[in-house]
């Protein structure tokens, strides 16, 4: 029986580490708000990441690929422009 046991608690415990790793995957809002904080390798933070968007030095592209993501026009896009509207 202690056996039964351990095998569910073990099973239980891969499950919870599962859900909450997913639970915590990045959006493309979280790429643009590590990027601009500077909190991704090979990417400025603040006001020098935002010359760059506006120059094309850095794209959302750029951004995606360095917090992991799946690169798409869309999301690249979209993280460009929620770094141009800071600067507002």
């Amino acid at each position: 029986m202690p056996f039964i046991t351990r095998a569910v608690s073990a099973v239980a415990f891969t499950a919870t580490l599962f859900a909450s790793t997913s639970a915590f995957a990045l959006t493309p809002f979280d790429a643009a708000t590590q990027a601009y904080r500077g909190n991704l390798d090979g990417i400025a933070g603040y006001g020098s990441l935002q010359g760059q968007i506006r120059s094309g030095t850095v794209t959302g592209e750029d951004i995606l690929e360095a917090a992991g993501l799946e690169v798409n026009a869309s999301d690249a896009n979209f993280v460009e422009s929620v770094l141009r509207d800071r600067d507002s």
